[in-house]
């Protein structure tokens, strides 16, 4: 069975946005980059045995390497449509949108690498730090100071990504 510890969390700054990075190890039975990618590309994204559990969300199109889940609510009061892409073998860009507002309070990209290490592999997230430029052209901001911006780096995401990583460990099995 694979498991998986967050090895680093931190938030920080830089040019006047707010950055996080995020990593975590995966270890055990079917632990792999290509096992992660897999499920990310492959596992229902929302719904029972999936990589976001029982939120709200319909699965928009998609192709081999990539897909979409409109309507993504992680917590009450915060929406988006997100879009994966796996840009090379590892390397994951993840778009957030909120088309159906007219000021987005979140949008942007970010960047996932995952690579494999030491009989398991680490599953990096970049936001609006030097290495998530080197795939991200948008930053992940908004236009003007948002509440929800600010819990979604300070607390939010750090749970959907503690969450999230947890169903894909057992998905990788």
């Amino acid at each position: 069975m694979a498991t998986v510890v967050r090895t680093n969390h931190r938030v920080g700054s830089r040019q006047d946005l707010t950055t996080l990075e995020q990593r975590f190890r995966f270890g055990g039975d079917g632990a792999s980059a290509a096992g992660v990618a897999g499920v990310l590309l492959m596992a229902p994204l929302t719904g029972g045995d999936s990589v976001f559990g029982d939120r709200p969300g319909e699965e928009g199109p998609r192709t081999d390497s990539s897909r979409t889940l409109r309507g993504f609510s992680p917590a009450p009061g915060f929406r988006f449509d997100v879009a994966l892409a796996q840009q090379d073998t590892g390397v994951f860009l993840v778009r957030f949108s909120q088309p159906d507002r007219k000021t987005p309070y979140l949008q942007g990209e970010l960047a996932w690498t995952i690579a494999d290490e030491d009989n398991g592999a680490t599953f990096d997230e970049q936001i609006n730090t030097e290495r998530a430029f080197q795939v991200a052209s948008e930053p992940l901001s908004g236009p003007r100071p948002s509440l929800r911006r600010w819990l979604f780096f300070r607390a939010g995401h750090k749970q959907v990504m503690n969450r999230a990583t947890k169903s894909i460990a057992v998905l990788i099995d």
